[in-house]
């Protein structure tokens, strides 16, 4: 029996629920919902090297958490427009932004575009809508690749809920604590704030952005005395703050994983959500892979 990329899309919405927000931000960004699906990936980012993993395992429908047209619209490039959230979406608020993206002359998008073509693939993108769910896959996702599923603690509310609950962890320096996230996650680099030496067991676990603000008000918290996080909106307030914490006396540290590191997992997440609802065709995650390296 066969299955269109728009009849899996339906299958997605009916399983979500009357929750379900139209919005930009998630949508088809390349290919046509009609084509018939022999495969599904998902996968954080539908890089070129992603997509040519896909075909070669015989997937052309690519469900991702990112564009790929590096921005937040369904143009060739990315383009201009307006993006707007789904009211649900419980971790932020509906807003406004313009993003440019490059444009349909530059060789990246030539070249994604005529292999997406060739390739008869489907690209859509579930990022906004997959966020309003109330679990919080992507948290869920990372703490698994974490191992700390078992250490965390809910502070009230939905098990697994968004901004909902620390990880209680065994006590360790802050390094050798960075060391094992660099191990578990198999990455090649991360960044630590804080003093090496300093003890830490209680985090805050985040796969998504940080503000100043934020930081300091999960620093306020109880106890807690690392944050793990995806990136922080700004580098250099960042930083900058947390020589001040450490200086000031306070036994804290943060560690930033990097935005794909820490968005990985949840999208495996993804997949296991989605196989139960399509059985035609298989279904499997394809990881992007770190964006950057380190010379040794």
């Amino acid at each position: 029996m066969s299955i269109t990329a728009q009849t899996v899309l339906e299958r997605i919405q009916k399983k979500f629920g009357p929750g379900w927000e139209p919005t930009p931000v998630d949508a088809f960004m390349a290919g046509k919902p009609d084509t018939e699906v022999k495969g599904i990936a998902t996968t954080y980012a539908p890089t070129l090297d992603v997509l040519k993993k896909a075909v070669a395992s015989g997937k052309n429908l690519i469900i991702s958490r990112e564009s790929p047209w590096w921005a937040r619209t369904n143009a060739f490039g990315g383009g201009t427009q307006f993006q707007g959230l789904p009211s649900n979406w419980t971790n932020g608020q509906n807003f406004i932004r313009q993003e440019e993206g490059a444009p349909d002359t530059d060789p990246a998008v030539v070249a994604k575009r005529q292999f997406i073509e060739a390739n008869n693939l489907v690209v859509y993108r579930w990022f906004a809508n997959w966020n309003a769910q109330p679990v919080d896959y992507q948290l869920k996702g990372l703490a698994k690749a974490l191992g700390w599923e078992q250490h965390y603690k809910p502070s009230g509310g939905y098990p697994w809920g968004h901004n909902n609950g620390f990880f209680e962890l065994a006590p360790a320096t802050l390094k050798d604590t960075a060391l094992a996230i660099k191990k578990k996650l198999g990455v090649k680099s991360i960044r630590i704030g804080g003093k090496p030496e300093t003890i830490v067991h209680k985090a805050d676990l985040s796969h998504g952005m940080y503000w100043l603000p934020d930081i300091q008000k999960l620093y306020a918290e109880p106890g807690v005395d690392l944050l793990v996080m995806g990136e922080p909106q700004w580098e250099n307030e960042l930083s900058l703050y947390s020589f001040d914490v450490a200086d000031s006396g306070q036994k804290k540290g943060y560690i930033v994983l990097g935005q794909q590191v820490s968005e990985e997992p949840g999208c495996a997440e993804m997949a296991a959500w989605i196989k139960p609802i399509v059985t035609e065709v298989p279904v499997e995650h394809i990881p992007a892979g770190e964006p950057c390296w380190m010379p040794y």
